[in-house]
């Protein structure tokens, strides 16, 4: 008598690739607001991070780092006093649209503002920060003291 059917090899064979599948392709289809919200909070702490070591290097700068709902990027022509702008390299222009997230930056008295600028030591010149002022995109948030420290909070 001749049996039909899949031997015990490739039923095994078939799982493993079905495995693999899973892990690599169905997250990036899936893809938790929490990864995206981290990935956006850590691209901005970078950022942040470039303009103030720009501020202390160059203390005759006047760029900012400018924030709106959906954009973190710097001003025109990095002057604080012009418009946002994402005519920058990506690296210099964070856009939180395509996660469907948005951004949302409060001082220590809980009051938003819309751009941050750094003065010759790093400190934010333009907001009190007695208690850490935040950007915060969905659930991960980056802090900025009054002395100048920017940290994942």
């Amino acid at each position: 008598m001749k049996y039909r059917g899949f031997t015990l090899v490739e039923l095994i064979i078939t799982i493993i690739i079905i495995g693999v599948l899973a892990t690599t392709i169905a997250p990036k289809f899936l893809g938790s607001d929490d990864e995206d919200a981290i990935s956006l909070r850590d691209r901005a702490l970078q950022f942040m991070r470039n303009m103030q070591l720009r501020a202390m290097h160059n203390v005759q700068d006047t760029s900012c780092v400018k924030i709106t709902a959906d954009l973190v990027a710097p001003p025109a022509g990095h002057l604080c006093t012009n418009s946002i702008s994402s005519n920058f390299d990506d690296d210099q222009v964070i856009s939180s649209s395509e996660a469907g997230l948005t951004f949302q930056a409060l001082d220590a008295n809980g009051a938003p503002f819309s751009f941050i600028q750094f003065d010759g030591l790093g400190r934010p010149a333009n907001l009190v920060c007695t208690t850490p002022c935040t950007l915060s995109v969905g659930q991960a948030s980056a802090c900025i003291s009054h002395d100048g420290a920017i940290y994942a909070c």
